[in-house]
């Protein structure tokens, strides 16, 4: 299902990109579907998988969209969560099984609200307090992704690393004005390994919780939609959360 150097790349740098793991069609399908749920900002929607949240956040008049285009995008998204690629793969670099726990659309609109913001360099398993570093996320970029857009940088290695301190900071509906994520300092061995990654439409990174990453700003005239889906070995202790209200998917 993933070549061995695929494997030995993750497990030395904390992150693999693939390609081709969702089909044309599929990508312009849901990127078409989700548009649809975008408030005026375009800020980021979490758990759109769940149908009631996503017919309680539709902040849109309720007549412009259906009970059963608002099911359409539910599904289309736990589609995406339960692809059977991604959790084989998964389960390959987890060695164990896994359980889906949230997702979270981030469209980065090019000319939104939002499209300036600069995501610090944090660690997801910050928010999820994993002491066995089992947490993982995958991000599938549904557009060509650069610097100028707001792509992402990532510092290769820093998955060895024990969770860092970090502190408690809003980053999901908070002031388009503020940069989200829980800013850890970077370890001084770190400091010259930074990586911009440049992804061709409809790449997938798949990425250690450990890792620490973060965002540029959209200054292009070019969206960068992402969605991030979010996995743990089954079994593993993780925190709920506020906003991301966290539970446990499991799959065949």
């Amino acid at each position: 299902m993933i070549a061995q150097k695929y494997i030995d790349f993750y497990n030395e740098n904390g992150y693999v990109i693939l390609e081709d793991v969702y089909t044309e069609e599929f990508t312009n399908k849901f990127l078409s579907a989700i548009r649809r749920h975008a408030n005026k900002d375009f800020a980021a929607i979490i758990n759109p998988d769940r149908y009631e949240e996503l017919l309680e956040l539709d902040e849109r008049p309720k007549s412009d969209l259906t009970l059963d285009e608002i099911e359409e995008t539910s599904k289309l998204c736990r589609d995406v969560i339960s692809n059977k690629k991604v959790i084989e793969i998964l389960r390959t670099l987890q060695q164990n099984d896994v359980v889906c726990l949230s997702s979270q659309i981030i469209f980065k609109e090019a000319y939104s609200a939002y499209c300036s913001q600069a995501w610090n360099p944090h660690q997801d398993n910050r928010y999820i307090d994993n002491k066995n570093n089992q947490y993982m996320t995958v991000n599938w970029f549904l557009k060509m992704v650069n610097q100028e857009n707001g792509g992402l940088y990532i510092y290769p290695g820093s998955h060895k690393l024990p969770i860092l301190p970090a502190p408690d900071k809003k980053s999901y509906r908070e002031n388009p004005d503020d940069n989200p994520g829980r800013e850890c300092e970077i370890p001084e061995e770190f400091l010259d390994k930074k990586i911009d990654l440049l992804l061709n439409e409809n790449s997938v990174v798949f990425l250690h919780g450990n890792t620490i990453h973060g965002s540029y700003a959209n200054n292009s005239n070019r969206s960068r939609p992402w969605y991030s889906t979010c996995y743990i070995t089954k079994g593993e202790y993780y925190n709920i959360g506020r906003s991301s209200k966290r539970i446990p998917i499991e799959f065949e």
